[in-house]
């Protein structure tokens, strides 16, 4: 008798993204500070109230769990909120996890605290990620450390708490005094009023704009980059159509940003398209192992791996012609992998696939699949610059509300996503972000 053991899972569970940032990770976070400093992923105002709300709950409820925890239940409540009120259609960038919270709904479970701070019933990523490094830069929390945990709401903060959810609500209590009741598993009527005040795709509003355009504004390392960032990022949609001013050029350095930040700009972009180009040599490389399981290096490379080799050298010359501009730690590490390109073809492959270091491996001069690959999830060739591709490869890339291709086309090719984030802000303190994000979704 064989007795076979494993799990089963539902049908629609799908592999987990595929991380690959080829150990330039570090690398690209600090061309992305270098960008625009401060602001992490943070992209529009209540997605930094919202995060602010969640460890001023867990400051006054200190039993009922952690500010992580008591934050991302929060967030799963106010887009389980905003879903409702779509009805379920998705399109919204300020709404993630439709998938797992309609399922809850479909079974009938409540919307209780206990339910929304476990990790099962929303997304891996929240929303609140991506305000970590923002929520000190701007002067928002008090911070003991990095961590989100280690922060403490402060006055600014309280200021941005206080504008987007203050209004009171039935019975003239305000809308936090309501959650410190769900969040202690009492029993609450989250009313028409309260579900507004919640839903991420309500309008800030003119107090809220306010504290932000003040936050920004914040001083310290980095501060005059945000603030000439965000006048040309007004500047691009200054008329009553988005993208009045489209700025796609390399060539053409807008009078707002000085010489050594257009540089930085310049360098961080490089540096993503030589590390996309090496991504097209990964693909190739796995789309050949498909039908041959194995390749090797000392024979004749195939067309396509070797095309795509060229074009990895080609994008790492750029880089280098550039002089290794950017902070020196990420003009370090972003040189010495553009050198590895420039190597034999069997030395640039093999540090390329050690980088990889997951479902590739070099033994001897041939590479092969580990046991963690799979034909049906072999990179495709265009995987590095596909929508919706199942690989991430920026630190601060978002499961939801990651740049579209229509807000990369109207900027400088492989500019840092963080321009992108503060465009969607600058948009958000004009009260012009719902009508932005509806506009995208019918292009």
């Amino acid at each position: 008798m064989t007795i076979q053991w494993g799990m089963l899972a539902p049908e629609n569970v799908k592999p987990s993204r595929r991380r690959l940032t080829l150990g330039l990770g570090k690398a690209v976070m600090l061309y992305n500070e270098a960008a625009v400093p401060g602001l992490g992923g943070m992209w529009f105002i209540r997605q930094a109230a919202l995060a602010l709300l969640g460890i001023r709950i867990a400051e006054e409820t200190p039993h009922a769990g952690s500010k992580i925890e008591v934050a991302n239940a929060i967030e799963a409540l106010a887009c389980w909120i905003g879903y409702q009120e779509r009805g379920w259609s998705r399109g919204d960038w300020r709404l993630r996890g439709s998938r797992k919270l309609k399922a809850l709904q479909d079974r009938g479970i409540d919307r209780t605290f206990r339910r929304l701070k476990s990790q099962s019933a929303y997304v891996t990523q929240p929303m609140r990620m991506g305000c970590v490094q923002a929520l000190p830069a701007l002067g928002l929390v008090d911070a003991s450390g990095s961590r989100f945990n280690s922060f403490s709401v402060n006055v600014r903060g309280q200021q941005l708490i206080d504008a987007v959810f203050g209004e009171r609500g039935p019975g003239k209590r305000p809308l936090p005094d309501y959650l410190r009741k769900w969040v202690l598993n009492e029993p609450v009527n989250f009313t028409a009023s309260l579900r507004g005040k919640l839903n991420p795709t309500a309008d800030a509003g003119d107090d809220a704009r306010m504290v932000m355009r003040e936050a920004l504004a914040f001083p310290g390392a980095g501060a005059e980059r945000r603030r000439n960032a965000l006048i040309w990022m007004r500047k691009i949609d200054v008329g009553d159509d988005f993208v009045t001013i489209p700025d796609t050029d390399w060539g053409n350095q807008p009078a707002e940003i000085d010489d050594n930040h257009w540089k930085d700009l310049k360098a961080g972009a490089s540096l993503l398209q030589t590390r996309d180009a090496a991504i097209g040599v990964l693909a190739n490389i796995e789309q050949e192992l498909i039908g041959h399981s194995r390749l090797d290096l000392t024979r004749a490379l195939p067309e396509g791996v070797s095309a795509s080799l060229e074009a990895w050298r080609k994008e790492a010359q750029r880089f280098l012609a550039l002089d290794g501009h950017g902070p020196n730690e990420a003009a370090a590490a972003a040189r010495e992998f553009c050198t590895e390109a420039l190597q034999s073809d069997i030395h640039a492959i093999t540090m390329l696939v050690n980088r990889e270091n997951h479902m590739l491996r070099v033994t001897g001069s041939v590479v092969v699949p580990t046991a963690a690959w799979r034909t049906d999830a072999a990179l495709r060739v265009d995987d590095a610059t596909h929508e919706g591709a199942d690989i991430e490869t920026d630190p601060e890339g978002r499961e939801d509300g990651a740049p579209m291709r229509a807000e990369r086309n109207v900027l400088p090719t492989s500019i840092s996503p963080r321009i992108i984030y503060l465009r969607r802000l600058s948009l958000d303190l004009e009260g012009r972000l719902g009508t932005f994000i509806e506009a995208q979704g019918q292009n």
